[in-house]
């Protein structure tokens, strides 16, 4: 909240204070005149300097920046024409300070001037036609009650007698003011304002007390000295504190920057002109009764109401207007909702919404289709309910991440359960909106890639495994002996008599005996070894633990016969074994395959 100016304070409780001894009639007459001409110069000079600060101050637009010079301006007129006042006060013991210097009234009527020439010059938003009318119209209601504010003055019997040097001043002086207060009220309200609320709100009031001090100070008897003296200086005190306000209290919102639910969408201005004119009507009948007076304030009236009447028709016109084009914008906006509707519960993909705890609140219906949940089923829930255990432990930092922060995104494949058990892999890219109105939580497009996540698995896997037995191919065998560290130790198989049992029984013999070779090798395979085909009936291990006793395994389960398509078969092998620096795999089979072909001629001897 921002705290109280104390400059401000201290000036509207001396006005206050000021206004307070005179309703009172404190001290003699001598002295209160005194007391406001002496501080009216005081509270032009806080006006200028003010003012002059607002119109200096960084980043001001420059529409606004010559608005408050020509209030500066303006009210360095005023000052000089009060200083005039009061030293004309001061000079003639004998003056009664209410009869205005000539030099005095021409600043005040130079310096209201300014104030509607800045106003009319300062540039609003461009406005429709409608508006336009509107605005035209407001002119013409207060310009009948300026109007008629000036005959009732000029027509007013104590005006009669004062002669035209008083009353010429006097019906100008009024009618300005009042237009000064229309082009201030109008520019305040405009939507693109140099004023905030409160500064213009102080400056308006102090434009209608000074239509009062002018219209009423000149005329009013020795009687109401007090009236006529607060009426001089109370417009002085409400404009320095316009200014202040606006020099002090920069981060008050203007017009513009309110929310719309904030605004309001109409002026009450013409319609005081309306209440100007029947209190004229009034005044007349009551003090003059049907006198030249009254008839002029009821002629004026008349014209006045005709015009608001005439606002109204037109206003009631643009609003037929505007509601429908409003009809026409809902109808637009149900369409659009019946599309979207249409492409959410058509779509293929899961749109969903969660909240900050990750539960749902929104299910597009493809998620029937997809995992078989009934929308009302999953509505509630969080997604980690149904999401595999494994994805859960891999995703988890990531998904508290996302649910925590604003903004974030993430991007990821997980298997969700489907309503009868089985797994369904989905692509999902989420982003936090949480912080977004309208929205407030996590938007998720899901999409099944299970086939398309198979078929890569599958292709994956035929890229480093053999078609026929499932092992390791000679690609996948030669990566993982370079991932070896150090050394490693190698297996190289060769199969004894398989060219026989491929000519004598046919080639889907020969592919069995290759796969129940494949099976012995996968059995015999300690934890970390890897079995290989490298192509043919040549086989490869890639093994962690001592070589010779690992071949020496493998042949005894070699050497067993093989029951194939009901036939027994003799299945042997030869076996070489060499380690060696894993960073060459090429040679270290080489070297197997030495040694592989030492044993094989070791079984031929045997043999023979």
């Amino acid at each position: 909240m921002r705290s109280r100016d104390p400059v401000l304070v201290v000036l509207l409780l001396a006005g206050t204070v000021l206004t307070g001894a005179y309703a009172l009639d404190l001290g003699s007459a001598r002295a209160q005149t005194l007391a406001a001409w002496l501080f009216t110069p005081l509270l032009d000079l806080l006006l200028v300097v003010w003012a002059g600060a607002v119109a200096r101050r960084p980043g001001l637009r420059a529409p606004a920046r010559r608005f408050w010079l020509s209030i500066a301006v303006a009210g360095l007129v005023f000052l000089c024409g009060d200083s005039v006042q009061c030293a004309v006060l001061l000079a003639e013991p004998a003056a009664d300070g209410l009869t205005f210097h000539p030099a005095q009234s021409a600043a005040a009527l130079t310096g209201l001037l300014l104030v509607c020439v800045a106003a009319v010059r300062y540039p609003t938003r461009s406005w429709r036609s409608g508006a336009s009318i509107r605005f035209a119209l407001d002119a013409g209601i207060v310009g009948t009650a300026a109007v008629v504010t000036v005959w009732c003055v000029m027509t007013w019997p104590g005006l009669a007698g004062v002669g035209a040097s008083v009353s010429l001043p006097v019906a100008f002086g009024s009618g300005l003011l009042l237009c000064a207060v229309f082009l201030v009220v109008r520019m305040a309200l405009s939507g693109d304002s140099p004023m905030s609320p409160r500064a213009a709100t102080l400056l308006v009031a102090a434009l209608l007390l000074q239509v009062l001090a002018t219209a009423l100070v000149p005329v009013l008897d020795a009687g109401h000295a007090s009236v006529q003296l607060v009426l001089a200086f109370l417009p002085c005190v409400l404009s320095a504190a316009g200014a202040r306000v606006q020099m002090t209290g920069a981060g008050e919102p203007r017009r513009r920057d309110l929310p719309v639910s904030m605004r309001r969408g109409y002026s009450v201005l013409p319609y005081t002109g309306t209440v100007i004119c029947a209190a004229a009507l009034v005044t007349g009948l009551a003090s003059q009764g049907l006198g030249l007076t009254a008839w002029g304030a009821l002629a004026g009236l008349i014209l006045n109401v005709a015009l608001v009447v005439a606002r109204q028709v037109v206003s009631l016109a643009e609003n037929n207007r505007l509601v429908g084009r409003l009809d026409d914008s809902l109808g637009e906006i149900r369409k659009r909702e019946r599309l979207l509707e249409s492409m959410l519960r058509h779509s293929s993909e899961i749109i969903s919404i969660a909240g900050a705890d990750g539960r749902f609140f929104y299910v597009s219906p493809a998620v029937e289709r997809l995992l078989g949940l009934p929308v009302t089923d999953v509505l509630g829930r969080s997604a980690r309910d149904i999401l595999h255990a494994e994805d859960e432990k891999r995703l988890g930092a990531d998904l508290d991440h996302l649910y925590r922060t604003p903004g974030a995104e993430l991007a990821y494949q997980g298997r969700y359960r489907r309503a009868d058990g089985s797994w369904r892999w989905l692509d999902v890219f989420a982003v936090n909106l949480g912080h977004e109105p309208g929205i407030g939580g996590i938007i998720c497009n899901a999409r099944d890639v299970t086939e398309s996540r198979e078929l890569h698995e599958r292709l994956t896997f035929q890229a480093g495994h053999d078609e026929l037995t499932g092992l390791a191919n000679r690609r996948a065998f030669t990566a993982a002996v370079l991932g070896v560290p150090g050394d490693a130790t190698v297996l190289l198989i060769d199969l004894n008599g398989f060219k026989q049992i491929n000519d004598s029984y046919g080639h889907s013999t020969g592919d069995a005996v290759l796969r129940h070779v494949a099976g012995v090798l996968v059995e015999c395979a300690e934890p970390g070894d890897l079995p290989a085909r490298l192509g043919g009936d040549e086989f490869a291990v890639l093994i962690g633990g001592a070589g010779e006793d690992n071949a020496q395994r493998l042949r005894t389960a070699l050497a067993r016969p093989a029951t194939i398509g009901g036939r027994i078969l003799p299945v042997g092998a030869s076996i070489g074994v060499a380690t060696g620096p894993a960073c060459d795999p090429d040679h270290l089979l080489n070297a197997a395959d030495l040694r592989m072909y030492e044993d094989k001629q070791r079984s031929r001897t045997v043999t023979s």
